[in-house]
């Protein structure tokens, strides 16, 4: 009987072990994917040798959703500003006055609407994952507005847009929090002559105005774009321990 016992003692005392604990008192956080609102503004540096002002000031919209534990997140944003066109790049209207005639110079204003997806890779910089960093990617379309609109010719038009930069974030509460991003927007098929504020039915075809040729349009271009925005996180998935990410 002694010869017996010893084995089993031994065999009581090995047992499994404890599981890991997780939960909100064992200091262990669970893998968990975010989703965030941001709202914000900036700009995005235009070409002026489209009769627009270089620097288009721009408020922004957007979301992403966190796809994998670590890095990828998934999204979309609209950017929203209004600039002057400048009539000195289209031919003056013609007025008359009793019995003399002027050439006025009409300038106005285009509204650009830019919708965009993005793909952001967002590393955390700290063990609490309050502050994150990275590159974002993205491609979309964009519409130049003109308004009012400068008779035959003038009109909106729609093109494509992409780019990239770095952006970074940082959490203020375990809901608010701010983002910043810097990077380039490449503008496709821009359009001048459909900005044109200007009615062709009253330009002179005998005087030609502007006296001085306004430099040639430019199709494709590339410009700096920076937002600075506040974010709001709309909640989080718990991701099962050993799960796909």
């Amino acid at each position: 009987m002694l010869l017996g016992a010893a084995p089993l003692s031994l065999f009581a005392q090995v047992r499994r072990p404890d599981p890991v604990p997780n939960g909100p008192r064992s200091g262990i956080k669970a893998p968990k994917r975010r989703t965030e609102i941001f709202v914000g503004g900036g700009f995005v540096a235009l070409k002026a040798a489209n009769a627009t002002k270089s620097s288009l000031p721009i408020v922004t919209a957007g979301f992403r959703h966190q796809m994998s534990r670590e890095w990828l997140y998934l999204g979309g944003s609209a950017d929203v500003g209004t600039t002057t066109v400048d009539g000195k790049f289209f031919p003056y209207e013609k007025r008359s006055l009793g019995d003399s005639s002027r050439f006025v110079q009409v300038d106005g204003h285009a509204t650009m609407i830019a919708a965009r997806f993005n793909v952001d890779a967002l590393f955390p910089l700290d063990e609490d994952e309050k502050f994150r960093a990275g590159v974002t990617l993205n491609a979309g379309a964009y519409t130049m507005l003109p308004s009012p609109s400068g008779g035959a010719g003038a009109g909106p038009f729609v093109a494509p847009t992409f780019g990239g930069g770095f952006v970074g974030e940082a959490d203020l509460t375990s809901r608010f929090g701010v983002t910043a991003s810097l990077g380039l927007a490449q503008f496709m098929n821009f359009d001048r002559e459909k900005l044109r504020p200007s009615d062709p039915a009253l330009a002179d075809p005998v005087f030609i105005t502007p006296l001085v040729p306004p430099p040639p349009a430019v199709k494709s271009f590339g410009g700096a774009r920076l937002v600075v925005g506040i974010t709001y996180r709309l909640g989080v998935t718990t991701v099962k321990k050993g799960g796909a990410r």
